[in-house]
Formats: C-alpha cells, sequence, structure tokens
C-alpha cells in the first residue's frame, strides 16, 4: 500500500494544502518545532483516526479550532481509494471517517491504510504505564484483524454496564451479565495472548539477525480474563466489588512486561537501549503484520536520533520488502543517511509549510 497524497486542515501548525509523497521512502528535514512530527503525525491519523505520541486527540487540533481533517489517496493493488477523516471537538465529538466519499464503519475504514509508527521520544512501551502497553497490543492486534476493534466495544459497552450495576448495588441482577461479561472479556483475552506470542518470537528473530547485545527481552502478558478464571473470580470477587463499586478484574487490568533477566526492561537498559529495543518491537510488528495479511504496511520513524544504532537501522531498512513505503523524520539530517540508499523525496518543512521537494 502506497500514500500518494495527505491533504490536511486545521491539523496542528500543518498548512491545509495538499502534500505529494514518493512511493519509496520520503525524508522530511526542518529545525526543531517546524512541524516534522505533525506531517508524519497527520499520516498516522489519517489512517488509524488516532495519535501515536498522544491519547489525546484533542491535541491534533489547532489551537482555537473547532473540527479538523485529513485526506489522502491511497493506491493499493493497483487500486486507488481516497480516505478521509473528520473531527468535530466539544460537546459533540463527531467523528467521520469516509472511503470514496461513502461513509463507513471504523473496523472498515481503518483496514484500508496501515502504518506503524516509531517515535524516539516516545518509550512507555517498555516504561510507561500497565495502559499503554496494553494500547501496544491492541493496536498491533487490529492491524491484522480490524474486526477486533468491534470486540474491545463489544466489552466496553458490558463493562460500562457492569461497573453501573456495582454502582448502584444492584447485586440482583449482576449475574445475569457474568456470562456476557465472561464471553466478550475472552475474546479480547485470546487475541491479546495469541499476538504476544507472534511478537515475541518476531522479536526474538529480528534481534538474533542483527546480533544486537540486548537479546535475553522476555515480553510477559499477565492476565486473568481467561474464561475459566473468570468463572472462578467473579463469584469470589462479588462482595469486594460492590464494595469498590468497580469491575476488579478482566482485560482492562492485564498487563504486559518487558523483563532483561528478570527485571524491567525501563528500570535496567539505558535510554539508547531502550529506544533500539523498541525499534526492534516496532520491525516486529511489521513483520507479524506482513505474514498474517500478505501486503507491506507504512513505515514511520520519527525523530531518528544519535542514540539509535544507524548500521542496524539501515540493515533493518533493507530487510524491508522494497515496496514499503517509508516516511522518516529528524532536527540532524546526518541521522538520516539510512534511509538515503535508494530512490526517496526529501521534504523541507518550515512553520507547517513543505517549502521544498526534491527527489534523489
Amino acid at each position: 500500500m502506497i500514500l500518494q497524497t495527505l491533504h490536511t486542515e486545521n491539523f496542528r501548525n500543518l498548512a491545509n494544502r495538499p502534500i505529494d509523497f514518493h512511493p519509496a521512502v520520503n525524508i522530511v528535514v526542518g529545525l526543531n518545532g517546524q512541524g516534522k512530527t505533525n506531517l508524519v503525525e497527520a499520516i498516522y491519523f489519517l489512517a488509524t483516526t488516532k495519535s501515536f505520541r498522544t491519547p489525546r486527540v484533542s491535541s491534533l487540533f489547532r489551537f482555537d479550532s473547532a473540527s479538523l481533517f485529513a485526506s489522502g489517496s491511497v493506491q493499493r493493488d493497483d487500486v486507488s481509494r481516497t480516505l478521509s477523516a473528520g473531527l468535530e471537538s466539544g460537546e459533540t465529538k463527531k467523528r467521520v471517517l469516509m472511503i470514496n466519499s461513502e461513509r463507513v464503519t471504523l473496523t472498515s475504514y481503518v483496514s484500508a491504510l496501515t502504518v506503524f509508527a516509531y517515535s524516539a521520544s516516545r518509550l512507555e512501551i517498555l516504561r510507561g504505564a500497565p495502559e499503554e502497553r496494553r494500547r501496544f497490543l491492541d493496536r498491533g492486534i487490529a492491524s491484522i484483524n480490524p474486526g477486533y476493534l468491534d470486540e474491545l466495544t463489544r466489552y466496553g459497552r458490558v463493562l460500562r454496564q457492569r461497573n453501573a450495576l456495582l454502582q448502584s448495588g444492584t447485586e440482583s441482577t449482576l449475574a445475569a451479565w457474568d456470562d456476557e461479561f465472561i464471553a466478550t472479556a475472552g475474546a479480547v483475552h485470546r487475541a491479546r495472548t495469541a499476538y504476544a506470542a507472534a511478537i515475541t518470537s518476531a522479536f526474538r528473530r529480528i534481534v538474533s539477525e542483527h546480533a544486537y547485545r540486548i537479546a535475553n527481552l522476555e515480553i510477559h502478558y499477565r492476565s486473568n480474563a481467561a474464561p475459566e478464571t473468570l468463572r472462578d473470580e467473579l463469584p469470589r470477587l462479588r462482595r469486594h466489588e460492590l464494595r469498590a463499586r468497580m469491575s476488579l478484574t478482566g482485560p482492562q487490568r492485564d498487563t504486559i512486561d518487558f523483563l532483561v533477566d528478570g527485571r524491567p526492561a525501563g528500570e535496567v537498559l539505558s535510554g539508547g537501549e531502550q529506544k533500539m529495543l523498541v525499534l526492534f518491537l516496532k520491525f516486529a510488528k511489521v513483520d507479524v503484520f506482513r505474514e498474517r495479511r500478505g501486503d507491506t504496511p507504512l513505515f514511520l520513524l520519527d525523530d531518528i536520533d544519535a542514540e539509535l544504532d544507524l548500521e542496524i537501522l539501515r540493515k533493518l531498512i533493507r530487510r524491508l520488502p522494497s515496496e514499503t513505503q517509508v516516511f522518516g523524520t529528524s532536527a540532524k539530517e546526518v541521522f538520516l543517511s539510512a534511509l538515503e540508499a535508494g530512490p526517496h523525496r526529501r521534504l523541507t518543512i518550515e512553520n507547517g509549510h513543505v517549502t521544498a521537494m526534491r527527489d534523489f
């Protein structure tokens, strides 16, 4: 899949004008604060309706703007389609997703364009809150199975209903929701268990290929949401949940630990080592996607810096299929050398405007 053009309106500081992209590699250069990251984040938003830097979508709006819009032309299997995503802020928080000017569901929309993003400034995967790690799994699962978003939505709806009953103290009707709670939680549990195993296998394979010094990372997915576990847990926890007025078990409490020699990776590794492991994890996601979907996603590399092993990055880029479209940014051009081996386009951005384009 190839993103041919991007057009945004009221997306942070980006100019409201279309940008054309190279089908292979696009290198975005400019001083700090000029909009390099905003540009690749707009690509991520177009594909996912989310940000890869923050869970707060409201931060994507230009200051004092009540709406934002992104559209792009995507070529896939020799067919071009136009994707567009619009959001409104305020009380309505309206979202409109369209493919070829026809309104579609979120599940249909996110299956049209898949992107994976690496950002050197965001290491929550290793050292952030459990929610960030769950999001890491959930986004990966949705990339290979867009229907998983519906399963997450169903579980969230059941969880809210169950919590409402717990808050009201209505114990008599809780049992009626147990089967639905167990079924929807089980679907999330199975998907996360399978994906955690797949990403661990791909990670180990890639790290071994490049003989990186941190090869003993373990990914431990810990969950109490297996159906058989929940059937035993719910009756035992009933009294405690009524007191707490909230569900004390389920996928919303899953944890994913990244351990090196049994210790949290975010605590024992240097900043550079953490960035390299996150980079390997992102490439592992790409491998899992290619194996399951038989396609190539877009790959975004934001804020490439000196703490990355650039020789390994070169090798990782070269192992991608030739049809993979890559976007890279850095405040210092010397760190972008890993992307310059083949045909590429250099885009210079200044104050949100692409001021120059040159193909090499």
